[in-house]
């Protein structure tokens, strides 16, 4: 095992953690709490990449060039209408930056802050490395300060991602790593085969905000049984859904097939929901459609629509959700 560290100056200043075990590598971000890279085996053993990277690490600080990679969403994970939301009789306006909307807590979200270091260790033949933040009352327009801590546990071909936070008044928390995973290191996931059981989806308004819950069946947007995902792009425009994953407590949410390695990733989360992305909007140096993102999280708006589930964090609670990556090659 060898883990290293090293800090990279640029427009903010943040730390490069690389982890290197039997059957995985792992390149980890302080800027975002993010995962830069992961390497795995394909069906011949030979270790190759599986998550786009930027190929310049200052690159990661210029918000035109990062599209969230691999990082830390929050304080809200993915969509607050208007940019607002009630909580105990008093609304909150909040920074918007998706049309009328508020995505990923705004312009200086989660994912483009610094975190802290707060732990590196290993035992065993597994490495932990954990990043801890303290957002401010205030921040964003979210009320009630907030500490979050994000834990990557890295072991042989898995990742188990650990998110927690407390807050010292009544605010709004869901947090959710945001992939984006390409299992050949090709430029399309046309060839990629995704299944994500999942009987129902929410439906989406003009600018994304969820405004009903749909069943799959009998739709381009039923992924129950492994589909490829050149024809599913093609009928839908291109997948941004999230989708509401059968059962309850931690269960299988999603698994990618990777043509041409024979590499497979599996998704398990306690997370309500999870919200499939399939790269429609990213740019050079990426193409369109050239990663799918797995993101596991609470319901879009569920600050403004109770109905789609709790999402509320008071004094004295502890949000936390844990998403486990597995990567195989069964087919080797």
């Amino acid at each position: 095992m060898a883990i290293t560290r090293t800090r990279v100056t640029a427009a903010t200043p943040f730390e490069v953690i690389n982890v290197d075990l039997p059957g995985i590598r792992v390149s980890l971000l302080s800027l975002g709490a993010a995962i830069r890279q992961v390497e795995v085996p394909d069906r011949a053993g030979i270790l190759g990449p599986v998550h786009l990277a930027l190929p310049d690490l200052a690159d990661y600080a210029d918000v035109a060039r990062n599209p969230h990679l691999g990082a830390t969403v929050g304080r809200y994970a993915n969509r607050i209408a208007g940019g607002r939301f009630a909580l105990d009789g008093i609304e909150y306006r909040l920074d918007v930056n998706n049309g009328p909307n508020t995505l990923h807590g705004g312009h200086r979200g989660f994912d483009r802050l610094p975190w802290d270091v707060v732990d590196v260790s290993e035992d065993g033949g597994q490495a932990s490395v954990t990043f801890a933040l303290h957002s401010p009352d205030g921040d964003m327009g979210f009320p009630g300060a907030v500490d979050a801590r994000v834990a990557y546990l890295i072991a042989p071909r898995t990742i188990a991602i650990e998110m927690s936070a407390t807050t010292d008044a009544p605010t709004v928390v869901s947090l959710a790593n945001h992939g984006y995973w390409n299992l050949d290191a090709s430029a399309s996931i046309d060839t990629h085969r995704l299944e994500v059981p999942a009987q129902r989806r929410v439906t989406m308004d003009e600018t994304n905000i969820p405004c009903g819950i749909v069943d799959v069946s009998g739709t381009a947007y039923d992924l129950r049984l492994l589909r490829e995902l050149g024809p599913v792009i093609a009928a839908t425009g291109g997948l941004d859904e999230c989708y509401l994953p059968d059962g309850d407590g931690m269960r299988l949410m999603a698994r990618l097939h990777g043509a041409s390695s024979g590499r497979v990733m599996t998704v398990s989360s306690d997370a309500p929901g999870l919200q499939v992305y399939t790269g429609n909007s990213l740019h050079p140096p990426f193409t369109v459609h050239q990663s799918v993102s797995l993101e596991a999280q609470r319901l879009p708006d569920a600050p403004n629509q109770p109905a789609l589930g709790p999402c509320v964090l008071r004094p004295g609670e502890e949000y936390a959700t844990t998403t486990l990556l597995e990567f195989s090659t069964p087919d080797s």
